[in-house]
């Protein structure tokens, strides 16, 4: 899969990448992208687990796979294993996104990441002056959703004169037997905080805090995922699309994921009974062969008419990749290599609703097995 030949590019700094957390489930996926996408890419993987980060890079047999340990929580260290590159993509839990940040500044390089649920993204984009100044883009919520989810709503938007709310819902649906006993399908802290965090809306123009777990709702994705249900959880997408849309007329933007209602009812139980954050990353973390389908949906209202917009994801089962580890995984690879071309030259903290072109990006995931479906009906 050739991607972004561009003759000008032709030196390894251009072409250099840092995936922090590149050992992680998502970063795997990252760091795989960027070596098939292109054959000029060189990739650090920088990871605290420095014996996983090694045996991975080994896997590719390859020296343009190289490794460093991190602390993303050092920043003097980072700006060493920085320097030198073009982007780096972090892969780390949003705590550690305004210390990567100042490190990239620093190391003046490009950066990415996966997202800062909500109240990390605000604080992100407080740095909009200084990277625009150092020359240097960052681009925020590069993922699924936040990402993809913001791109599909950029191209439903340019369809409309007005807009009045965006409505973001994701489903997915997991083919393989169900193993026994309690555990959790990613990131523990991430899900803890999902579902425990209060999740913010945009409503009647402004921003607000709603409760934790509320405002459950069936939504019939098409097949093969179907009939979901849906709730709302603290996300990206709603810290940016309504200041990126608020002039097209934007009164309302919310967003809500599907979790299993038993699960949930669980983990709030463990919680009741003191569990912690380390006492669920504790559990393990089954990895039967990647079989599921993921579905990413945005629905743009206008005055006279609607648009849905879908993407479809598989599960990768040569990479051992899940459909949420693809669709999560791929994107922050295309938009860095766009970011290292010059195919995205604004400088600046930006959405990716603002800085990605969507046709060239929407190009990139159908290249990667992802199906982007837009729909048009009348209100």
């Amino acid at each position: 899969m050739e991607a972004f030949a561009s003759p000008d590019m032709t030196t390894q700094n251009k072409r250099g990448f840092v995936v922090l957390g590149g050992v992680g489930a998502i970063g795997r996926v990252v760091v795989r992208d960027l070596f098939e996408s292109q054959r000029r890419n060189h990739i650090l993987i920088a990871d605290y687990n420095a014996a996983a980060a090694d045996a991975y890079a080994r896997s590719f047999r390859s020296r343009r796979v190289t490794t460093a340990f991190a602390d993303a929580g050092q920043i003097k260290r980072l700006v060493k294993i920085l320097q030198g590159h073009a982007v780096v993509i972090n892969c780390t839990q949003h705590d550690f996104n305004l210390c990567v940040m100042q490190a990239a500044l620093l190391a003046k390089v490009h950066y990415i990441d996966l997202g800062g649920l909500f109240s990390w993204t605000r604080k992100q984009l407080k740095l909009h002056r200084q990277f625009k100044r150092t020359g240097l883009t960052a681009i925020l919520g590069a993922g699924c959703s936040p990402g993809i989810t913001n791109v599909m709503t950029r191209a439903a938007v340019d369809l409309l004169d007005r807009i009045e709310s965006v409505r973001i819902r994701v489903g997915a649906r997991d083919f393989n037997a169900k193993p026994d006993g309690f555990f959790f399908p990613y990131s523990a802290q991430t899900i803890v905080e999902e579902l425990t965090l209060a999740p913010w809306v945009f409503e009647r123009g402004k921003f607000r805090e709603v409760k934790p777990r509320a405002g459950w709702e069936q939504v019939r994705f098409p097949q093969p995922v179907g009939p979901q249900w849906v709730v709302r959880t603290r996300h990206s997408e709603v810290a940016t699309i309504p200041l990126s849309f608020g002039s097209r007329g934007l009164v309302f933007c919310d967003f809500k994921v599907s979790f299993d209602r038993e699960f949930v009812r669980e983990v709030v139980k463990r919680l009741k009974d003191g569990w912690t954050v380390r006492d669920f990353a504790k559990l393990p973390t089954p990895r039967s062969h990647s079989n599921d389908y993921e579905i990413s949906r945005v629905i743009v209202r206008g005055k006279k008419k609607m648009i849905t917009v879908d993407c479809h994801a598989r599960a990768n089962r040569r990479w051992h990749a899940s459909a949420g580890d693809v669709d999560t995984g791929c994107p922050p690879s295309i938009v860095a290599q766009m970011v290292a071309t010059g195919l995205i030259e604004e400088r600046g903290v930006l959405a990716p609703e603002k800085a990605v072109p969507v046709e060239p990006f929407f190009g990139e995931l159908r290249k990667r097995g992802m199906r982007i479906v837009m729909k048009e009906s009348g209100l």
